[in-house]
């Protein structure tokens, strides 16, 4: 699974916005690190998660 392909990191904030639908605020309240390293994080996993199923932006 391209998930699991994720670093920890990566794949803790992308379960976090995904599966609990928590805003990158309250994210970064809850692992207790400056909401722009949230934004960069889940940029980051979004694109290789795309990369991994083959999915296009458009």
């Amino acid at each position: 699974e391209a998930l699991a392909r994720l670093r920890a990191d990566e794949r803790s904030i992308v379960l976090l916005w995904a599966a609990e639908d928590l805003s990158y605020a309250e994210i970064a309240d809850a692992l207790s690190i400056p909401i722009g390293t949230v934004r960069s994080r889940l940029s980051r996993a979004r694109r290789r998660l795309a990369a991994a199923t083959g999915a296009v932006d458009g």
